[in-house]
């Protein structure tokens, strides 16, 4: 096994920084950041992991702590910066674990290390000569020339091979004298690679083509890698990178049926909302739509992992309550609206808590009492009897509808890289029996479920939990992320003429959405704990259920 050694010491360059200053290990990337990508990588191929900082280091370290990996990783501050040279040299020396380490760059992706990797190599590819990247000329395994990006370019080729940013080495204490006796050299090359050059005249070194490699330190590679990573994640898209062109599939028919309609419903002029639609199928067979694609961010990734002041923020929220306000320029007013909150909040909460009372783990929070973090909540079966009660009481109170996206969470809400402009994808397409139309409050409820309820940080992992069996008591708290501000009361004020007359029917509504998604979390016993302590907390503020 090897270690892994990613050198990260410099936050991202100007052009990627509209997202936070951060180190390139942790720059938002899909639905995670850089780091997991690389981690996942490699796989049972790495041991243990260093990486190396320096700038925003305790940012670094902070998340780091926060990864359900963190075990294998070590983290090394540098005392001064300097070049990579010096950043890998400090991570060779502190690594402790293999003599035979991989080196990756923290912003390089590349798909080929997932096959064996052999020892004292290293990966390229081929491009036009730039000041962006570090080209070499090798000749049987020995380095003979270096084109180093800090230096000017005067070579008169058009295209030469580059170093994409991933190296394995054999021997690590022949390398690290290498390193140390290049950081000596006044020549104006990198120590890093006028070490590799030395190295490569004792210990061959063989160039692996990239047939698939991402870059992550360039803002156009970057999205280009946004796009790449998005498509390899999901079975059900396709995506033509030429065209631009997003084609999905799903194998939940009659919802995604629901999510295609939508988007064909939305009148003409706010169809600004949705990508733009080329191509659909509502065949019960194999649906299908063709849409626009965009290598957005969603708000999910921003949530998380970036790194937004309080303005940005504050500008995101006016934009999504422009778009809730100009919906509730469609309303629509019937008999039917009463059968439908009735479905979606007293049916459906009831019928999957029911759901949940056969799955054995659950019987005691059924049968006994709930204690979350000391305190003490009546048992679910209470719970059920006070929401018949309390939901028709509270939540039957609406007389008319406006047009709704229903999913309105963070991960469904994309905003381009200037924080412009947004595009909501994967709508809900059903209220009861309601397609575009729904309730305001379930909208707003989705929205808070995502900050209030830290639904986002649950999903990824992020998050802390313990079960005492003996006592059926439940430790929970979510790894939250600092800030100077509160994010959750800036979206309160941001929405306040709309929320304040509405504001606890809106929170009630929130702990059934939790309560409800229980049972569909399977995947993770953990998710599901934390989503019934959540979910009883929220309701608690509500709903009296303290015994």
């Amino acid at each position: 096994m090897y270690s892994l050694i990613i050198p990260s010491a410099k936050i991202v360059s100007q052009d990627l920084q509209k997202l936070g200053k951060l180190p390139a290990a942790i720059y938002p990337l899909n639905k995670g950041i850089v780091l997991d990508y690389i981690y996942e990588l490699y796989g049972e191929k790495v041991s243990n992991m260093v990486i190396v900082t320096k700038e925003k280091a305790d940012k670094v370290e902070g998340t780091v702590l926060k990864l359900p990996y963190k075990d294998i990783i070590q983290n090394e501050k540098l005392d001064e910066l300097k070049d990579v040279g010096y950043t890998v040299l400090q991570g060779l020396k502190a690594d402790e674990s293999s003599n035979s380490v991989i080196i990756n760059f923290a912003d390089t992706i590349v798909e080929d290390v997932r096959e064996e990797i052999e020892k004292d190599s290293f990966y390229y590819a081929e491009d036009e000569i730039s000041e962006k990247w570090t080209y070499f000329e090798e000749e049987n395994g020995v380095i003979t020339s270096i084109n180093d990006k800090t230096l000017n370019n005067s070579s008169k080729s058009e295209s030469g091979k580059l170093f994409v940013g991933t190296f394995c080495i054999g021997d690590k204490e022949a390398f690290i004298g290498c390193l140390e006796d290049a950081s000596h050299n006044e020549n104006n090359i990198d120590s890093f690679y006028a070490a590799l050059s030395v190295y490569s005249k004792t210990h061959k070194l063989k160039a692996v083509k990239a047939n698939q490699w991402y870059d992550i330190g360039h803002s156009d590679k970057y999205y280009d890698t946004q796009l790449e990573v998005k498509a390899r994640e999901f079975n059900h898209i396709e995506i033509d990178k030429s065209r631009g062109i997003l084609k999905k599939y799903s194998d939940n028919v009659s919802k995604f049926l629901g999510e295609i309609k939508w988007y064909l419903k939305l009148p003409d002029d706010i169809e600004y909302v949705r990508p733009r639609i080329f191509s659909y199928s509502l065949s019960y067979e194999k649906p299908y739509v063709e849409m626009e694609f965009y290598s957005y961010h969603t708000l999910h990734e921003l949530y998380l992992y970036g790194e937004l002041s309080k303005s940005q923020w504050k500008s995101i929220f006016e934009r999504i309550k422009f778009i809730i306000t100009d919906f509730s320029r469609y309303k629509l007013k019937d008999e039917n609206i009463k059968s439908a909150l009735k479905s979606m909040y007293l049916d459906k909460s009831i019928e999957r808590l029911e759901k949940l009372k056969k799955d054995e783990r659950f019987i005691r929070f059924f049968n006994e009492d709930i204690k979350v973090n000391g305190v003490t909540y009546y048992s679910l079966s209470e719970i059920i009897e006070m929401l018949k009660v309390e939901i028709p009481k509270r939540l039957y109170n609406s007389e008319e509808f406006q047009i709704i996206h229903g999913d309105l969470c963070f991960a469904n809400i994309m905003i381009d890289e200037n924080l412009n402009f947004i595009k909501v994808i994967d709508p809900r397409g059903q209220f009861g029996k309601y397609d575009i139309y729904g309730d305001l409050r379930y909208e707003l409820a989705k929205l808070f479920h995502s900050i209030d309820g830290k639904y986002d940080y649950i999903i990824k992992d992020l998050f802390d939990i313990n079960l005492n069996k003996e006592t059926n008591e439940i430790i929970y708290g979510v790894q939250d992320k600092e800030r100077d501000f509160n994010l959750f009361n800036e979206l309160k004020a941001s929405f306040k003429d709309i929320i304040d007359k509405n504001y606890d029917e809106i929170e009630l509504i929130e702990s059934l959405l939790f309560l409800s998604m229980i049972p569909l979390h399977g995947e993770s016993y953990n998710h599901q704990l934390a989503m019934l302590s959540t979910g009883v907390q929220i309701l608690d503020r509500i709903i009296d259920i303290k015994k």
